[in-house]
């Protein structure tokens, strides 16, 4: 991890992230093993991408006090775009943002026998901004918040599209021919915090690059590991894949792309993917959802035998949480293929100095990280198990593996 935290400011996009993705396929090189470096181009400053879109209906709010059917289209407009750009990562307002080429470093590893699943062990590489909303105050309070709900709400973006509705229904009000001053606050509270929001969104599309050791470095190192473990004891039953991402940071542009080319050429139906979060510091978690927008739910199977072998292996201390951000594993999970995320966070639920300047490798806890890849391989084992187990049943009905992929994908 501290090598590939030597790549400073390694942001998506950069000459930095570029030198590291060649660093990174030398590193995976090995026996039977192929390496290739999959060069994609995308836009990936996500938050400049969304200060548009809540510019953009800071100016229907303030064009619906003129006219409300003018203002009403841009507010619907602008929630629209923000939505589709936290679901799909393309929206007007992306297209507005500078094009980059990335990179993703794929490692495959050629073990013979027909009829695996493939099992891709992801994480993204490169950095991320550190920007004012990442600093612990504000981190911890969100943290905090979301401890006294139980984690039921929705993330940052659904938060900014919740506002957006909010104005767009006192301007159908208004439509409706109320004008009273009840209304008119209705609608600046929303209006002040799409305006805070644009904000903290100009100042983050703006930071300067974290050092990146623990988010996501040590993602990439526990990816790395638990493939070179695998090489040696190959699975029975899982062709293992090593896909470590450029652009991931945020919205997870490189595994997306790197999914859409296999759907073209081989298909993603006998496919699950294990996403590694940030390994820094803390205790062992899986996610149980996650997402900016609206929370998604990780495939029920992967997650009761995540909470099975972690009943059986107390020592390691593993337990569930319900994210709301985005983690390597997400995008996989948006395109219904079987998925889960394994990372470490601290008492709060968070990772510690994540997009921060001190994010770096000395401040790694390597235990922490340790655990980390010893429950990956444990988790990966449990998964062959079962494919093996539906193997020996006396009676084998045709299709019954790509059943329990099924089973895998549904929510």
């Amino acid at each position: 991890m501290a090598g590939l935290a030597a790549f400073l400011h390694r942001g998506a996009g950069t000459d930095a992230e570029r030198r590291a993705a060649n660093w990174l396929a030398q590193r995976a090189a090995g026996p039977k093993t192929r390496v290739k470096v999959e060069t994609f181009w995308c836009r990936p400053n996500w938050a400049l991408a969304q200060a548009w879109h809540a510019a953009l209906a800071l100016a229907g709010s303030l064009v619906s006090v003129a006219s409300a059917r003018a203002g009403g289209a841009m507010l619907l407009a602008a929630a629209v775009f923000v939505i589709a750009d936290a679901t799909t990562g393309r929206s007007p307002g992306r297209r507005l943002t500078p094009e980059r080429a990335s990179q993703n470093v794929v490692v495959t590893h050629s073990v013979p026998g027909p009829d695996r699943v493939r099992l891709i062990i992801t994480a993204n590489y490169d950095a991320g901004r550190a920007g004012l909303v990442y600093r612990d105050g504000l981190r911890s309070l969100a943290a905090r918040a979301r401890s006294l709900v139980r984690g039921f709400t929705p993330g940052w973006t659904g938060w900014m599209a919740l506002a957006m509705v909010w104005m767009l229904i006192t301007v159908i009000l208004r439509l409706e021919g109320h004008h009273s001053t009840a209304l008119r606050v209705a609608q600046l509270l929303p209006t002040v915090g799409v305006m805070l929001g644009l904000a903290f969104l100009l100042e983050l599309a703006g930071a300067d690059w974290s050092p990146g050791a623990g988010d996501n470095a040590t993602g990439a190192s526990v990816a790395l590991l638990l493939s070179r473990a695998l090489a040696v004891s190959p699975p029975q039953r899982l062709q293992i894949e090593l896909l470590l991402t450029g652009a991931g940071d945020g919205d997870g542009a490189g595994l997306r792309h790197h999914l859409a080319a296999q759907r073209r050429t081989r298909g993603a139906s006998n496919t699950v993917v294990l996403g590694l979060a940030p390994c820094a510091s803390g205790e062992v978690h899986w996610w149980g959802s996650d997402g900016a927008l609206v929370p998604v739910s990780y495939a029920p199977r992967l997650r009761a035998l995540a909470g099975k072998l972690a009943a059986e292996q107390p020592q390691l201390g593993a337990r569930p949480y319900g994210g709301r951000g985005s983690t390597p594993a997400l995008p996989a999970r948006r395109a219904r293929i079987p998925a889960l995320a394994l990372g470490c966070l601290d008492d709060r639920g968070l990772v510690p100095r994540s997009h921060q300047s001190g994010d770096v490798a000395a401040a790694v806890d390597r235990a922490a990280h340790d655990r980390a890849v010893q429950f990956g391989l444990m988790l990966v084992d449990a998964i062959d198990a079962e494919l093996g187990q539906l193997a020996a049943e006396p009676v084998r009905r045709p299709g019954r593996r790509a059943g329990w992929l099924r089973g895998l994908r549904s929510r």
